[in-house]
């Protein structure tokens, strides 16, 4: 019976504790806290009440801990040299962050006051890349993440930035559909962001379609080089031809006027 009514009471102190907590912003649920690699981060409380002695844990494992008696914080492996403990506030601010970090953490105040953290390390966010590909009728752009990155993708959250209104409806999508007839000159920007940075790429649409004009123009310029080329060599061999006619013709004549002139049989050209 006093087991029944002990247990009773605890869960009423606890009730009542996480109620005041909530009312100082401190809440018994687990709070998410982010953070980047190779970053710093700093998990606040929120209690009202005098600070005598700080817990901090990871898990079940020791943090960092400090009470009146103690000059100073004492941490333990692997946070030693790397966190910071505020003995006025109980926040605490770890540096160099790592993968490993990563966990639930929690904190007494007092050896009353309770705090959780769900702390999730992040790795720095890539450039996003683009490739598209295009039919009659529609230019679909995809945006996507290299495949060597693999840190919370439920985080990321993408976004388009494009003339387009099917650009602005798209909500949280990986890619998009653009009419073709739309104005091709135009730049289509794709954002990627998580809870602690943004990333974004952009492309211009007419390279997503092949530039006709310009092979058109290309194949133009090759005909009428041909053309030409064929019309120098045509006027070239009909004037060599001329010319070589009007010479032999020339010298038959001169031969002839040798030939009629009586003066030349006793005066032969040497």
């Amino acid at each position: 019976m006093h087991a029944g009514r002990d247990g009773l009471l605890a869960a009423g102190i606890l009730g009542v504790a996480c109620l005041v907590l909530h009312l100082d912003f401190i809440s018994c649920v687990s709070q998410p806290i982010y953070g980047t690699v190779n970053m710093s981060v700093t998990l606040y409380t929120s209690g009202s009440i005098p600070i005598k002695d700080i817990m901090w844990r990871k898990k079940k494992d020791k943090v960092v801990e400090w009470d009146e008696e103690l000059l100073k914080p004492r941490a333990y492996p692997p946070f030693v040299d790397r966190v910071h403990l505020d003995v006025t506030s109980g926040n605490l601010t770890i540096f160099n962050l790592t993968s490993s970090d990563e966990e639930d953490y929690e904190v007494e105040l007092s050896s009353i006051t309770d705090t959780k953290f769900t702390l999730y390390v992040i790795e720095p966010l890539p450039f996003p890349t683009l490739n598209c590909t295009f039919t009659a009728e529609n230019i679909t752009v995809r945006c996507r993440i290299p495949e060597n990155y693999s840190s919370h993708i439920n985080l990321i959250k993408y976004s388009w930035n494009c003339f387009s209104e099917q650009c602005q409806n798209s909500t949280n999508s990986s890619e998009v559909s653009i009419k073709r007839e739309s104005d091709l000159s135009q730049e289509i920007q794709c954002i990627i962001s998580n809870p602690l940075s943004k990333q974004a790429s952009s492309l211009v649409l007419a390279t997503c379609v092949p530039d006709n004009s310009r092979h058109s123009f290309v194949i133009i310029a090759a005909v009428l080089f041909v053309v030409i080329l064929a019309m120098f060599v045509w006027l070239y061999k009909r004037d060599f031809l001329k010319r070589g006619g009007e010479r032999d013709r020339t010298e038959k004549e001169a031969i002839n006027d040798r030939n009629s002139d009586p003066t030349s049989r006793l005066h032969p050209t040497p």
